[in-house]
């Protein structure tokens, strides 16, 4: 799929990190239990999908997807004259 000349891949890895934390930030937190609350929430900070582009294209979340083709199929679309 391309948009504007761009090609696009969806990935679920385009990711990006919030300042958001799902759990709270303690100075007196030992590193051990730090380590286990990581594990269990997937990381310290939120992440919500995102969109980025690299020189060969735009790589976009799957959630981005549906709108996506839409913007496609109306640049795609002439305009009709009657």
């Amino acid at each position: 799929m391309s948009l504007a000349g761009l090609r696009i891949t969806f990935s679920p890895l385009a990711l990006r990190e919030t300042t958001e934390r799902p759990f709270p930030e303690s100075r007196h937190r030992s590193k051990r239990i730090h380590k286990k609350l990581i594990k269990r929430f997937g990381g310290e900070f939120r992440k919500v999908p995102c969109m980025w582009r690299t020189p060969y294209g735009i790589v976009a979340h799957p959630s981005y997807k549906a709108a996506l083709l839409q913007a496609t199929n109306s640049v795609t679309q002439e305009p009709s004259t009657a």
